[in-house]
């Protein structure tokens, strides 16, 4: 079981519903791994500025997140795709 619960905010909700069935699908499996534990994955870019976390969809796009400690929660704030 998943450690931190997801939270999707409306704007990358609708992105994420927008995109191809095979980049949700890589999209699902990136954020279960983040449900694990958001901030080891060695791919993952913390900028301290924006209190934010991006890590890379294989080369096809960004995950741009929030880690909130208590309640442990990976909120998604936006995707962005296309790049590869």
């Amino acid at each position: 079981m998943p450690r931190y619960g997801p939270v999707w905010l409306e704007i990358a909700e609708q992105q994420y519903r927008d995109l191809p069935a095979d980049l949700r699908e890589l999209i699902d499996q990136r954020l279960g791994q983040l449900l694990e534990n958001p901030t080891a994955d060695p791919d993952t870019v913390y900028n301290e500025r924006s209190d934010q976390w991006s890590v890379p969809l294989g080369d096809q796009g960004l995950l741009f997140y929030a880690v909130v400690r208590y309640p442990a929660k990976v909120i998604v704030l936006r995707l962005v795709t296309g790049l590869g």
